[in-house]
């Protein structure tokens, strides 16, 4: 072997190497991201869970006072008039709402004597502005504490999909007589195929398995859903956000860092396999493949002592010498014997020619069948589905007024069936020519076929004599395919027999029956073997006896010559390019005039 060769063998090798590197490395990044990016979200959606918990501890500690709060936000938000840069406390908004309560109600208690409904609307209002803003600043401490994106309350609004933000996490100003004020209590439709979790803490009052994970214009979040019930209904949904973008930038990092470690591991052990794969294996396999090239060129037996004696190794690739310098030495024996094996082949195949001309010349293939007849025109064909069958037909005249047809068809395929299809042939003719009867022809066909079957082999028979002066047939059926009678008119019918007998050659003492049947002008009868309506197209579907039929109409104008290759033609087009496995045989008489006896 060259050593530019050996060169690139060992640069395939590397390749291979490299390429196990970076599919290794590839698969560790990818099960390192997916397992960091599971557990980064499972860890924030506990976080956030419990954050939207202790939300909803505190906003419960006085349930009914919050549900009014909530109420009367609802319907009278526009006056709360919430300064946008308000202070981290509500000490002033509380202050002015005990001096006006005490200017009111100076002998009463808030909340003991006196409850929300039942104060005026100035009062509400001071109420109500302190307590909104006193949750806001809860809010905004608990988001700082958590270092959140953002954190904020919604309730459901009469409109479809709609809610109401009440406690929002980014803060919006709006300019009110030219006081910067904070806007609140916006509504927004929000897509529940996007806010899946928040819909459904509504729907259920449950905490959802899953975060909603969405783009909005505050960049990518995660959003966790926790309803706040009151009198066993949700009476609004708590949600906090947490960016996801520095959890990328973790998973990243612990991404990268395992590329680093495994490109380094994986490429010293590399070298290092790379170095043994070099020395015990490519060398040892290039000096065998030197050997072998070695055989090729010179078909030197000797060569496989050769590669016994530079066999020092018991390993596979010592195996494999071993086995190499068997094939030689077999490979030797074996071209020697291969001109005998060949020709002994060339000799089988013309004997199975000259058996296929043989059994083509057995059957009657001289057309038009007697020319010097007018009473009828006759056709018939066998194609086997190997180089000799065991399909047969038969039509001779039995005396001057009488015509003897047979269609036959023997089990089994190959030259055996071929065999026995000759001897029973011969047998049914000279039967029926001593008889002259149909029934008694096959029963002492059947008894004589029956000696010495150790093959076991039988045959399918449809044996008829047609009588040429007034159109009578007589016909006996050995298990065989029902004839088609077509008449003049195109309509169809199939020949049955009265009983169906057995095939012959199955049993001794068989006794057979006979049928008949008066033709007219212009009737033709269709004689087959099974090989037409079984033939198979590539999805294993029967061509049948229905499509069969349905062809047969459609010739039935044509003359038997005309008839068997349209019908042929209709079979190939139906199978295609499926293999057949069975002979294909067809025979068809037409009765052009009957004469008076």
């Amino acid at each position: 072997m060259k050593e530019g060769n050996k060169t690139s063998l060992s640069k395939k090798f590397g390749r291979l190497f490299i390429a196990f590197i970076f599919i290794a490395v590839l698969i560790s990044a990818l099960a390192t991201y997916i397992s960091q990016k599971q557990m980064y979200y499972e860890q924030y959606r506990d976080t956030l869970r419990s954050i939207n918990r202790s939300f909803a501890s505190a906003l419960g500690e006085d349930i009914d006072e919050f549900a009014s709060l909530q109420d009367y936000f609802d319907k009278h938000m526009k006056e709360f008039k919430i300064p946008f840069h308000y202070a981290d406390n509500a000490d002033k908004e509380a202050y002015e709402f005990q001096n006006a309560f005490r200017e009111k109600y100076p002998d009463r208690i808030y909340g003991k004597d006196i409850s929300f409904s039942e104060m005026d609307d100035d009062l509400k209002l001071l109420y109500a502005r302190y307590k909104y803003l006193d949750y806001l600043i809860l809010f905004d401490k608990i988001k700082k504490d958590y270092g959140l994106e953002y954190a904020y309350y919604v309730y459901k609004i009469d409109k479809e999909y709609h809610v109401c933000y009440m406690f929002d996490g980014p803060r919006e100003e709006e300019i009110v007589d030219n006081e910067s004020l904070l806007l609140l209590g916006y509504e927004v439709y929000e897509d529940p195929a996007k806010h899946v979790a928040m819909w459904e803490a509504f729907d259920k009052g449950t905490e959802p398995e899953k975060m909603d994970s969405y783009d909005n214009e505050f960049g990518h979040v995660y959003t966790c859903a926790t309803p706040l019930m009151y009198n066993g209904e949700v009476l609004g949904v708590i949600l906090t956000d947490v960016g996801v973008g520095f959890v990328s930038g973790k998973i990243q990092r612990s991404v990268l860092n395992l590329v680093l470690i495994s490109v380094l591991v994986l490429g010293f052990f590399s070298v290092g396999m790379m170095g043994f794969v070099q020395k015990n294996i490519l060398s040892r396999v290039l000096s065998l493949e030197k050997q072998v090239q070695a055989y090729a060129k010179d078909k030197n037996p000797e060569i496989a002592k050769m590669i016994s004696k530079g066999n020092l190794i018991n390993d596979e690739i010592g195996s494999l010498s071993d086995n190499f310098s068997e094939m030689i030495l077999t490979l030797h024996e074996y071209m020697e014997n291969l001109q005998k094996i060949t020709a002994e082949k060339e000799r089988i195949g013309a004997e199975l020619s000259i058996a296929t001309e043989i059994q083509a010349s057995m059957l009657p293939r001289m057309f038009p069948a007697f020319p010097e007849r007018k009473e009828f025109e006759l056709f018939a064909s066998m194609d086997p589905a190997k180089e000799v069958g065991g399909d047969f037909y038969d039509f001779f005249m039995l005396d001057d007024h009488r015509l003897v047809m047979v269609m036959a068809d023997v089990s089994g395929k190959g030259v055996p069936a071929a065999l026995f299809m000759a001897i029973s042939k011969t047998i049914i003719k000279d039967n029926t020519i001593e008889c002259g009867d149909p029934a008694m022809a096959l029963s002492k066909a059947n008894n004589q076929l029956c000696e010495g079957n150790d093959a076991e082999l039988f045959v399918t028979v449809w044996l008829g004599i047609l009588d040429l002066r007034d159109g009578k047939l007589t016909f006996a059926d050995a298990g065989h395919e029902y004839p088609v009678l077509i008449h003049e008119d195109s309509s169809i019918e199939l020949i049955r027999a009265a009983k169906k007998r057995p095939p012959i050659a199955t049993l001794e003492g068989i006794k057979y029956m006979n049928n008949e049947l008066m033709l007219k002008k212009g009737d033709m009868i269709f004689l087959y073997t099974d090989g037409v309506p079984e033939a198979t197209d590539s999805s294993d579907k029967l061509y049948g006896m229905e499509r069969m039929e349905s062809a047969l109409e459609k010739c039935a104008g044509m003359s038997p010559e005309e008839l068997l290759p349209a019908l042929r033609a209709d079979v190939d087009l139906f199978v295609g390019d499926a293999v057949q496995f069975d002979d294909l045989t067809m025979l068809c008489i037409k009765i052009k005039e009957l004469y008076d006896k």
